[in-house]
């Protein structure tokens, strides 16, 4: 068992006082800081105990003082500090009973900071986890927030069609085709004219020939041109309208 506070301060003035004989008046002050000292350890008062306790060793540095101010800390709630006063005592080579007194102390002090320290570490984790589980839950609110803005500018913005590449190449068909057909109506009137002119039975059959040919091609011209331009307004016109860029960036 651990020895009593005020024992362990009365063994302390009997084993440690030699060799530092002091006057009957500094002994008196010695004598009173350590009644002191008992008094506020045992009504749970650790901190004005410990600060008796460092004046009485300022003044005789005793050992066993050592061993109470671990004490004293520990029941301040500071096991560090305990932990460096049990030590710094057991330095001093104590008896085998005021040494075995003290390494029980220390055991004890070192368990429970240990158990602080791992209740503390685990505490840390914990609190970590939740700040991570806290941002995660707001990175995706502020990602839901902007998917729902997103959605709103586009809902609210201009809307347009396209020229898509299949609309774009249809312009590029019924132009082409425009200017193929024009190409052969106008040798197929050519043709045709050479036909009025001519007076002779070969020269006749030539042109209409020639007129034929041309003004069927002309004619396969401007139905593909046709077709290709109807092909260009419903793929224009049923595609899906999108929003306007610049003023949905804008917004």
């Amino acid at each position: 068992m651990r020895a009593p506070f005020g024992l362990v301060i009365a063994s302390g003035l009997l084993f440690g006082a030699s060799g530092l004989a002091q006057p009957r008046e500094g002994r008196r002050d010695f004598d009173a800081l350590l009644r002191s000292a008992v008094q506020h350890y045992e009504a749970g008062q650790a901190a004005q105990a410990i600060g008796e306790l460092e004046r009485a060793y300022a003044m005789r540095p005793l050992p066993r003082l050592l061993y109470n101010l671990g004490r004293a800390h520990e029941r301040a709630g500071d096991l560090r500090a305990a932990i460096d006063y049990y030590n710094r005592f057991l330095l001093t080579s104590p008896d085998a009973q005021a040494e075995a007194i003290a390494r029980e102390a220390l055991a004890s002090a070192q368990r429970r900071q240990a158990d602080e320290d791992r209740a503390r570490a685990a505490s840390t984790a914990a609190d970590q986890q939740r700040a991570l589980e806290a941002e995660r839950v707001r990175a995706a609110a502020t990602e839901q927030q902007r998917a729902e803005d997103d959605r709103r500018r586009q809902m609210t913005a201009p809307m347009h069609r396209r020229l898509t590449t299949p609309v774009i190449a249809m312009a590029g068909v019924t132009g082409a085709a425009l200017v193929a057909g024009g190409i052969l109506g106008g040798l197929a009137l050519s043709a045709h004219s050479s036909f009025d002119a001519s007076h002779q039975g070969a020269d006749r059959d030539g042109a209409y020939t020639r007129g034929t040919a041309f003004a069927l091609g002309a004619d396969v011209g401007f139905s593909v041109a046709l077709v290709a331009a109807i092909t260009g307004v419903v793929l224009y016109f049923t595609q899906t309208p999108v929003p306007d860029e610049a003023t949905a960036a804008a917004r």
